[in-house]
C-alpha cells in the first residue's frame, strides 16, 4: 500500500488549541496509511509533544514562521515552504493558524499540490479590528480559498461566517468538530499545591492571557466577588488562571494592587492542565471572540459546569441551563449573576457537570475528529 504524504503546517508551537489537534491528529492517523511531516516555528510544546511521535512523525522547525507581520520573515517563510512542499511532493498539505493558513496555502498550490486543507480554528475577523484591517484579511482568505481543496471549520457559526464572507465556494466549506481524549481522572492536584481546602470553592479558566480570551475581564469579575464575600459559607472563593501571554504583567500588577494575592493564582502554561481542571468547582472563558475552545471540551469531560461568552462556537459546546451557562455580553454584573447562581446550587454544579461530560464524550470526542479527517484525506475530488 502507497503511504500518502501528508504535510502539516501551523504557525506557532506553542501550547493551544490548533496545537493539540495537530498532534492529536498526527498522532492518530495510521502510520501504515500516512506518512506525517509538521512544519512549525522553532521550539514550543508542540515540537516537544513530537517527538514522543519521531519516528512516525517528521518535525521541520522554520525560524521565519511567526504571529505578527514581518513581509521580510513572511516572505523568507513563504520560499521555505514552497522548497519544502516542492522537494517532499507531498500529496496533501494541511495548514492551520492564520498565517500558517494563508502562506502555506499559497506555497502548496504554487508547487502543485494536488490537495490543500485548511482548518481554521476560529477566523480572525472580527468586529475588534479596525475595519481595513477586517477587509485586507477577508480578501486574503478569498484568495487562499480559490486555491484550497476544502476549508474545515470547527464550528457551524465559523462556516456561517464564511459562507457571509465568502471565503470560499459553499462546496469547499465542511464542519468538523474538534476531539480530545479523555482525561486522566486525577484530582487534589492543584488544591494540594495551592493549599486549597476541600470545602474551599475554585472558580478557574485555562487560556491564553491575550486580548482574545480578555483575562482582565475576569480578574475584574474576581475582585467584586472576593470582596463581597460571595461564597456559600461553606469555605473560600479563589480564582485560578491557567496559561500564559502578553497580558501576564497586567494580570499581576492588577492582583497586586487590589489585594487578591493568595486568593486569585496565576498558574502559567501547565502541560497537566486538563488534570488540575478536575480541582475546579466552574470553569470559566470569558473570550470576545472563538472557533471552538478545546479547554471547554476538556473541563465537560472533567465533569465540570462551563460559565463563558456566548461567542463564535461556544453556543455549540455549552447547552444553557443543562451543561452551563452563557453570557451574552462581556458585563461584570451579568457574569457574576451566572456565577452566584452555580455557586448556591452544588446540586446543580453536579447535575450540569455530569451532563456536560456525556455530551463532550459522544460529539467532541478524538476517534471522531480523526476518522473524520482521514475520510477527507481518502476522498477523491
Amino acid at each position: 500500500m502507497t503511504l500518502l504524504r501528508v504535510l502539516f503546517i501551523i504557525t506557532l508551537s506553542e501550547m493551544g488549541g490548533a496545537q493539540k489537534v495537530v498532534y492529536n491528529l498526527a498522532a492518530g492517523l495510521n502510520p501504515q496509511e500516512f506518512d506525517i511531516t509538521v512544519a512549525c516555528a522553532q521550539g514550543g510544546e508542540l515540537v516537544d509533544w513530537l517527538k514522543s511521535l519521531e519516528q512516525r512523525v517528521k518535525v521541520i522547525e522554520i525560524s521565519s514562521l511567526r504571529r505578527e507581520i514581518s513581509p521580510w520573515h513572511d516572505l523568507k517563510a513563504f520560499w521555505k515552504l514552497y522548497c519544502l512542499v516542492k522537494k517532499n511532493k507531498f500529496d496533501i498539505v494541511h495548514c492551520h493558524s492564520s498565517k500558517a493558513g494563508i502562506l502555506g496555502r499559497l506555497a502548496a498550490w504554487l508547487a502543485g499540490v494536488p490537495k490543500i486543507f485548511f482548518t481554521a480554528h476560529g477566523w480572525v475577523l472580527n468586529e475588534y479590528q479596525h475595519w481595513s484591517g477586517r477587509l485586507c484579511y477577508t480578501w486574503i482568505e478569498r484568495l487562499a480559498g480559490t486555491v484550497s481543496t476544502k476549508v474545515v471549520c470547527v464550528s457551524e457559526y465559523d462556516l456561517l461566517k464564511a459562507r457571509n464572507l465568502k471565503i470560499a465556494a459553499d462546496d469547499k466549506l465542511v464542519v468538523f468538530y474538534n476531539g480530545l481524549p479523555e482525561p486522566e481522572t486525577q484530582e487534589g492536584l492543584l488544591r494540594n499545591e495551592l493549599g486549597i481546602k476541600k470545602n474551599d470553592l475554585v472558580i478557574g479558566t485555562v487560556a491564553r492571557l491575550a486580548p482574545q480570551k480578555d483575562p482582565l475581564f475576569l480578574l475584574k469579575v474576581a475582585e467584586g466577588m472576593i470582596c463581597r464575600q460571595n461564597c456559600t459559607g461553606a469555605g473560600r472563593l479563589y480564582f485560578v488562571l491557567i496559561g500564559d501571554g502578553p497580558l501576564r504583567p497586567e494580570c499581576e500588577n492588577f492582583i497586586n494592587s487590589k489585594g487578591l494575592s493568595g486568593r486569585v493564582f496565576l498558574l502559567g502554561t501547565r502541560e497537566e492542565a486538563a488534570k488540575l481542571v478536575r480541582d475546579f468547582d466552574i470553569f470559566v472563558l470569558f473570550s470576545r471572540w472563538e472557533g471552538l475552545p478545546l479547554t471547554i471540551i476538556e473541563a465537560m469531560m472533567a465533569s465540570r459546569p462551563v460559565v463563558a461568552s456566548a461567542v463564535g462556537g461556544v453556543g455549540e459546546l455549552v447547552v444553557p441551563s443543562e451543561t452551563g451557562l452563557l453570557i451574552e455580553q462581556l458585563d461584570v454584573n451579568e457574569a457574576e449573576k451566572a456565577l452566584l447562581h452555580l455557586i448556591y446550587d452544588p446540586g446543580k454544579r453536579l447535575a450540569m457537570g455530569q451532563a456536560g461530560r456525556k455530551r463532550a464524550c459522544r460529539l467532541f470526542n478524538i476517534n471522531q475528529m480523526v476518522d473524520q479527517y482521514r475520510e477527507l484525506y481518502l476522498a477523491k475530488f
